[in-house]
């Protein structure tokens, strides 16, 4: 169990939580500039603050509980803090300092999502993506009815895209009334409030969600209603998260232009790091437009496809392909928007010179073949692909009719083995995600099968549980414990003892369980120590049952591992408690 050859930085990524899509774009992009360095790894921790209207008593208890985790915040050593607050800024200024009031003073930091007067953040410029939005459906679409579906009042970009909206359509001589908005808890649960809006404005044309997740349930209302996003009323939402892609229709949506939130809160704090004067920055954002409002930014104009310029090939990619420019490539990986590019310009060749040899057909559709097995659909959505390829085809077509000639088949044949290999591209990730899921599911079902005591009672549950931990299927984790069960109190900034026991790792799949006399560390060192994988990123979730606190699951940071890594730390917390019965550990 070798620690690595570099020192690595442990960069602290503090989030409200690691559950929803915008959340899981944040952490995303963040990763994608950790990997770019072998010195820096990234460590996310998470509360479970939603924003959903909630009244049930034993889920406020459940959440305040899991909220202990956020004392990592300033018990661990971290070499520099991106803050992503979200919801929870609506917490006065004094009590976010209070709150960071050590990490403050000793560590570099930024703010992502939080308006913080004084301190370095990064935000979205919210006008720029809602002013495209609007000017396109009153000057193209022709509009005059608008209203949208806001957010809370105490949530800074909420009251920001209220006004920047209302603003905008006065502007262009269009009254809004406060009867034109109804206001949200910004979640997915947002039917009731459609329902509002909708009745009191039936004739409306258009409607802004303050996110893609409010969008959910104006699109459940319309489906009663038989209203169909993008034919009956255009909707577009915010921050153009991976949902706003798989909803059906799809969803148009504002995003950032250039760099990510992400990106751009890593980039500024390394900047920090190393001691450079940096200010905050605003995100300039674009409508990115799907069904729910069409719209598009780029004409292929025959022109460019004759005379075959790079700079034309890859705008086309980075307007199919826009996440990838987002994404860290490695050295090792295919180049995807060069080898577009390269079988994209062999394609508009043959159309110009009315030949396509068959070595040069089979050669483009290696490449083709080649491009969809290295992930190229991740970096956008079905829809727009297949959009953006039948435009390019079409103007294919149009062309060829104009200079006939025999490449017309091998083009459309290419064109064709395109659409076929999008979906089984699309094929293939459904099933592997289906497989992550299977494989998760007999894997906990191994784990309690090992741990349970069918012959007889054992005098050391947490051993058995610690020897079999590999079974529950992560493939790099560690499991932290305490000496005994942390009872959680109500405002005690410092619950959690000095000292943690690092029990086991495992490595790409390898168990390692460490002996008594190498287990103990500082609780500030946790994510310090040589025998953890040597990964990227991780994320932590809190073992608990009731109010006891038991210790801390580490894991890797992989797509699915959020909703993955919770259900795994609620059934230990449950296991550990009805084993223990209240003993140490």
């Amino acid at each position: 169990m070798a620690s690595g050859s570099v020192k690595k930085k442990t960069i602290g990524l503090i989030l409200e939580n690691v559950f929803s899509d915008f959340a899981g774009e944040f952490i995303r992009n963040v990763l994608s500039g950790i990997q770019q360095r072998k010195d820096l790894r990234l460590v996310v921790v998470a509360g479970r603050y939603d924003g959903v209207k909630d009244q049930n008593e034993h889920f406020r208890a459940f959440r305040t509980i899991y909220n202990s985790a956020y004392q990592l915040e300033h018990r661990c050593h971290f070499d520099g803090l991106i803050i992503c607050l979200g919801s929870m800024a609506d917490i006065s200024q004094e009590q976010i300092q209070r709150r960071f009031e050590d990490k403050l003073n000793s560590s570099p930091f930024v703010f992502a999502v939080t308006e913080m007067k004084d301190y370095v953040s990064v935000n979205y410029d919210n006008e720029t993506g809602i002013k495209e939005a609007l000017e396109c459906l009153i000057n193209v679409y022709g509009f005059t009815r608008f209203g949208m579906l806001g957010g809370r009042e105490d949530n800074v970009d909420s009251r920001y895209r209220k006004e920047i909206y209302s603003r905008i359509l006065n502007e262009h001589g269009i009254a809004f009334h406060e009867s034109d908005y109804e206001a949200t808890d910004m979640s997915v649960n947002t039917k009731t409030e459609a329902k509002a809006l909708l009745n009191r404005n039936p004739d409306v044309q258009a409607i802004f969600c303050v996110n893609d997740s409010v969008a959910m349930g104006l699109y459940e209302e319309m489906a009663d209603r038989r209203l169909v996003p993008g034919k009956d009323i255009m909707v577009f939402g915010f921050d153009n998260t991976k949902m706003s892609g798989r909803t059906i229709p799809t969803l148009t949506s504002i995003g950032a232009d250039e760099v990510t939130l992400g990106k751009k809160s890593l980039e500024l704090l390394l900047a920090k790091m190393n001691g450079e004067d940096v200010k905050s920055v605003r995100i300039p954002t674009r409508l990115y437009g799907r069904e729910s409002f069409p719209y598009e930014m780029y004409e292929y104009s025959r022109l460019e496809m004759q005379n075959i310029e790079p700079a034309f090939i890859y705008r086309m990619f980075d307007d199919c392909f826009y996440r990838y420019r987002y994404e860290h490539i490695s050295r090792e990986s295919v180049n995807l928007r060069r080898l577009f590019k390269e079988y994209i310009s062999k394609i508009l060749l043959a159309l110009r010179q009315r030949y396509m040899s068959v070595e040069d057909f089979e050669e483009c559709r290696e490449m083709i073949s080649i491009f969809f097995a290295n992930g190229a659909l991740q970096y956008t959505d079905a829809d727009k692909f297949l959009k953006s390829v039948g435009k390019l085809h079409a103007s294919v077509n149009i062309a060829q009719r104009n200079n006939p000639g025999g490449s017309n088949e091998y083009i459309n044949r290419l064109f064709s083995y395109m659409r076929d290999q999008a979906i089984v591209a699309l094929s293939d990730e459904l099933i592997k995600s289906n497989e992550e899921k299977v494989y998760l599911r007999q894997s906990y079902q191994e784990f309690m099968t090992q741990i349970t005591d069918y012959v007889k009672e054992t005098d050391d549950p947490m051993g058995r549980f610690v020897s079999h931990f590999d079974k529950l299927g992560l493939k790099n984790a560690a499991l932290y414990l305490f000496d005994e069960g942390v009872v959680f109190e109500k405002d005690n900034d410092d619950l959690f003892p000095e000292y943690i026991n690092l029990r086991c790792v495992t490595k790409s799949g390898e168990l390692y369980v460490l002996p008594p006399d190498r287990q103990k560390c500082l609780l500030r060192e946790m994510f310090e120590r040589v025998e953890l994988p040597q990964v990227s990123g991780f994320v932590t979730f809190p073992i608990f049952n009731k109010w006891n606190i038991y210790g801390f699951l580490v894991c890797e940071l992989t797509p699915y591992i959020a909703t993955e890594g919770e259900f795994l730390a609620d059934q230990l917390g449950r296991l550990i408690c009805t084993s223990l019965g209240g003993r140490a550990i």
